[in-house]
């Protein structure tokens, strides 16, 4: 399954997740610099992800994209 990574609008720092549909996964949170974590929602497909901290934004998308099976992608959000 796809994962499209869409910064929160009013959270600097946070990137919510969902799918295609636009489906609630979960959520990346940057903690720090160089301190990424993922929060996946209870019920959804991201649920199970290995609890980690990632360097990056991409290390984690990465991560998610491997537990998906599919891409991570971020996205503007506009539009």
């Amino acid at each position: 399954m796809d994962v499209v990574v869409t910064p929160a609008e009013f959270k600097t720092g946070t990137w919510m997740l969902s799918d295609r549909l636009r489906r609630p996964l979960g959520t990346i949170t940057e903690v720090s610099p160089s301190l990424f974590t993922i929060q996946a929602d209870g019920n959804s497909g991201l649920a199970g992800i290995e609890a980690a901290n990632f360097v990056s934004l991409g290390s984690a998308m990465s991560a998610i994209a491997k537990h998906m099976k599919g891409e991570c992608q971020l996205t503007s959000g506009i539009g």
